[in-house]
């Protein structure tokens, strides 16, 4: 019984919530990994120490970094979201918690990583090359809200997973309760 509401149940349930903080990051970072992997980089071409795109094609994939940051946002996120709701089926406040912790935190590791796998800051290195110098544009997102997907995505599947499956707590106190007995239910007089 002790392992329901007690400290053994508590302290398994906090010690669970920061085992899905610490996994958060490291998809996280396996996310970022994955966006600099699948982005393509856009080639800018350097004239009198300014960079110019050399055609439409570079200039359109300005952009994918910010759609692929997002795809690949949302299938980390909803897959880690979608085992931590599973895992555990207690302390639901503690892990929502967690949940909301872990996917900002994850939020800002895989742009970190993708960045720092990506190519440097072209701006930097157009004042000293010569004319005609090709370069790789940098790995960026656009824009504040593709930041927020972690967050509302895992929220959104941890949210369906305790709903769709509900469970824990009000679950295991429904079996343990004894149903009425019969001279608790009264019978209505028939006139």
């Amino acid at each position: 019984m002790s392992d329901n509401g007690g400290p053994v149940g508590v302290r398994g349930s906090v010690l669970f919530a920061l085992v899905e903080l610490v996994a958060y990051v490291v998809v996280g970072a396996v996310a970022g990994v994955v966006w600099e992997w699948v982005w393509s980089p856009p080639t800018q071409v350097v004239q009198q120490h300014q960079l110019f795109y050399t055609d439409y094609g570079s200039l359109r994939q300005v952009f994918t970094g910010t759609g692929l940051y997002v795809l690949v946002s949302v299938v980390a996120s909803a897959l880690t979201a979608l085992a931590a709701g599973l895992l555990t089926r207690r302390h639901e406040l503690l892990m929502l918690a967690a949940v909301t912790l872990g996917s900002l935190a994850a939020a800002y590791t895989m742009h970190a990583v993708g960045v720092a796998l990506g190519p440097p800051d072209p701006t930097a290195l157009a004042k000293t090359a010569a004319d005609g110098t090709h370069m790789s544009a940098q790995l960026v997102v656009n824009g504040k809200t593709p930041y927020l997907v972690w967050p509302m995505v895992s929220l959104f599947v941890l949210s369906l997973v305790f709903f769709a499956m509900p469970g824990g707590r009000s679950r295991h106190r429904a079996e343990s309760t004894s149903e009425p007995s019969k001279a608790d239910v009264t019978e209505t007089g028939s006139g």
